[in-house]
């Protein structure tokens, strides 16, 4: 006889916060290849068309930075809440994220193959007891912002990097893809002189001034009381295998908590 005990569904999900170009999107990108059953959302589809965005009050061009006008918060918010309740996307949701280019970061295969194992059979364990896994990987770089998006994560990392890199990197991409309400593939956005030191920076900075001692997102010690469970990353001193390696290990660690396995 087939057994047709429906199975009860288990959305665990995983947070990638950092700095614009700290590297989030490759490394959400190499878990999803390790990670079975699973998807991503980006933070930056939940960003307003380029009609909404407002203008800084200083420099008189659009702020796709400052955190209450940089997303849309409560669609963001009920996507979320729709995913965790349905195991995949809503249907009016659509990411712009395959159109941007992004340079290929190689890891180690061998590493990526064991880790897909390892999942794998962790995924294994929670069918033999009754339920569905799927994994979602939620990138931002306001992640951290917003206390009713990061308590709804499973699993919270941040991805450091200095910002002298981060500023090159940004300097090198060409631009980005955005929603536009007239445009379905979106339209495209590229930083004006100066953007990065006048707007893109202090505005991150100031998003996450909260959580760090002294305030220095950049090298400042998390603040116990906030994020405690908050596994920080260093981009630079960590190679993008060792990154990859850190959070699969801590992905691991969670769900095994869960299972209740030794």
């Amino acid at each position: 006889m087939t057994d047709s005990v429906e199975k009860k569904l288990r959305v665990i999900t995983i947070g990638i916060g950092g700095a614009s170009c700290s590297g989030k999107t490759t490394l959400a990108k190499h878990l999803r290849t390790c990670l079975p059953n699973s998807l991503l959302l980006f933070q930056d589809d939940f960003a307003p068309p380029e009609e909404k965005v407002p203008l800084h009050k200083e420099h008189g061009i659009k702020d796709w930075d400052d955190p209450p006008g940089a997303i849309e918060w409560e669609r963001m918010a009920n996507e979320l809440l729709y995913v965790k309740a349905n195991g995949r996307t809503s249907d009016s949701h659509y990411s712009h994220d395959h159109l941007n280019l992004q340079k290929p970061v190689e890891v180690d295969r061998d590493t990526v193959e064991r880790w897909k194992k390892k999942l794998s059979e962790l995924q294994t364990l929670f069918t033999q007891r009754g339920e569905d896994v799927v994994w979602v990987v939620l990138d931002g770089f306001l992640l951290y912002w917003d206390p009713k998006i990061y308590n709804w994560l499973n699993i919270k990392a941040y991805l450091r990097v200095p910002e002298p890199i981060a500023r090159e990197r940004r300097e090198e991409r060409q631009g980005y893809y955005t929603a536009d309400q007239l445009a379905p593939e979106g339209g495209y956005w590229q930083d004006p002189p100066n953007y990065w030191q006048d707007i893109a920076w202090p505005a991150f900075k100031k998003a996450h001034s909260g959580l760090f001692v002294d305030g220095d997102a950049e090298s400042g010690t998390i603040l116990s009381d906030k994020i405690p469970d908050l596994l920080v990353l260093n981009g630079i001193e960590m190679s993008p295998t060792q990154l990859l390696e850190g959070m699969c290990q801590r992905i691991f660690e969670v769900a095994q908590r869960d299972l209740g396995a030794p």
